[in-house]
């Protein structure tokens, strides 16, 4: 009887602290708006200043947090995000993170476009580029031959054209990423893709 009693003290506590909890974390699971600007501002940052470790520091915080959050959804193209992340080059991890980021940055900054997924990719890509571009002023040697076949088909006007042309060329099984048109580009030409 005793532990009945004590249960019956111990519940309601146990049950308001349980409570708390849940919303300290559903609270913290929804971002705030400024956290989207900083994300956005961050983004852009990196676009000029990628290798600034103050910026990257930023960058790794707002991947982070953007990560944990539920009320932004980004869709990724899980075959870019391998590519970027499976590249051998001393820049992966901020390439990759700008990846990312900058699809992240695009959905706060195209509420309207937010299901579009091949939109989406294309600006992490074209995003991605910027910030290869910047780290090459301040690091000439430092060349990813992947990321230069991208420059010269975007310089070409090809990145985003191209895709209507793979789609054609490629079983619709085998479009697994919006972006799949890179598959016959230079992340194929470099053995970065592989398409069945």
């Amino acid at each position: 009887m005793r532990n009945v009693r004590a249960a019956l003290v111990w519940l309601p506590t146990l049950y308001f602290l349980f409570l708390a909890t849940a919303l300290r974390t559903s609270a913290q699971a929804t971002s705030t708006s400024e956290e989207r600007a900083q994300w956005v501002e961050t983004t852009h940052k990196l676009e000029s200043a990628p290798l600034d470790d103050s910026v990257n520091k930023q960058g790794d915080a707002a991947l982070k947090r953007l990560s944990d959050v539920h009320d932004i959804h980004v869709p990724l193209c899980p075959a870019l995000l391998s590519e970027f992340s499976g590249m051998k080059y001393v820049y992966a991890h901020a390439i990759t993170r700008q990846y990312m980021l900058a699809s992240g940055a695009f959905q706060i900054e195209n509420p309207d476009k937010a299901a579009d997924a091949k939109a989406t990719a294309l600006a992490g890509v074209e995003s991605v580029l910027k910030t290869y571009q910047a780290i090459l002023q301040q690091k000439p040697d430092a060349k990813a031959k992947a990321l230069d076949d991208l420059l010269k088909k975007q310089s070409q006007g090809k990145l985003k054209d191209s895709r209507q042309r793979t789609r054609q060329r490629i079983r619709p099984r085998q479009l697994r990423c919006p972006l799949q048109f890179l598959a016959n580009g230079p992340f194929h030409d470099a053995g970065l893709v592989k398409v069945s």
